[in-house]
């Protein structure tokens, strides 16, 4: 089997850089990453969940959406969900179900698939903007050797002014989206992860976490079954 397969997926309106691994027949999941700069720190966890469900017969699509990764455009909370619903119609063809890491959990309740996994899901898009603004506020500070305040940002915002954070140009429509964003209810059967592993969303760098991964994959096909 190989590794994984890199194509360009057409979901509805979108052409969305994706990662395939596993049987490209039978059960799926749809993994949504976590949101922002969470998203780089999580990748090398994904990868290697992925290619630890492939060995155990699931198969996983892992999109790039609008504006992040290898995906054109700027952050649009609007458009990531849309994009989502479109992934979902596109991959249920196949026994489909959805994992939803960290901020990927805000954007859909699953609906359109048979289940939805969530893995440390964010309580709202407001609580990762305020991390963001003060991961930056941070950062700022080293680099001035100034005291920072996230107001700063917020202000900005007010302004009209769009707004670099952890590396993503934010407009200020997109940090009033967020601010509006909630875990919806689940629409489907729902799992939330309870398997303990580091937090690699919140370390400074991509870190391997094999055996988290592996014990996610084993939680995530038993719950298929």
């Amino acid at each position: 089997m190989e590794p994984f397969r890199f194509t360009l997926l057409s979901a509805g309106p979108y052409d969305l850089p994706t990662i395939l691994r596993g049987p490209e027949t039978g059960p799926c999941v749809l993994v949504l990453p976590p949101l922002f700069e969470e998203m780089n720190r999580a990748r090398r966890l994904l990868a290697d969940l992925g290619r630890a469900l492939a060995a155990k017969g699931v198969g996983s699509a892992l999109a790039d959406l609008p504006g992040t990764g290898d995906a054109s455009g700027l952050p649009d909370v609007a458009a990531w969900r849309d994009a989502t619903a479109h992934l979902i119609e596109t991959l249920a063809g196949r026994p489909l179900r959805v994992l939803a890491v960290r901020g990927g959990a805000l954007l859909t309740d699953g609906s359109g698939s048979e289940g939805l996994y969530r893995i440390s899901p964010a309580s709202s898009g407001a609580s990762l903007l305020r991390e963001m603004m003060r991961a930056q506020a941070i950062a700022d500070q080293e680099r001035d050797g100034t005291r920072v305040s996230p107001s700063v940002y917020e202000a900005r915002f007010a302004r009209g002014e769009t707004v670099a954070l952890t590396g993503y140009d934010v407009t200020p429509g997109t940090a009033v989206d967020l601010g509006a964003l909630t875990l919806p209810e689940a629409a489907v059967p729902l799992r939330v992860s309870a398997v303990e592993g580091p937090p690699v969303w919140r370390q400074a760098e991509p870190a391997p976490a094999p055996a988290f991964a592996a014990a996610l994959a084993e939680d995530i096909a038993a719950w298929m079954q």
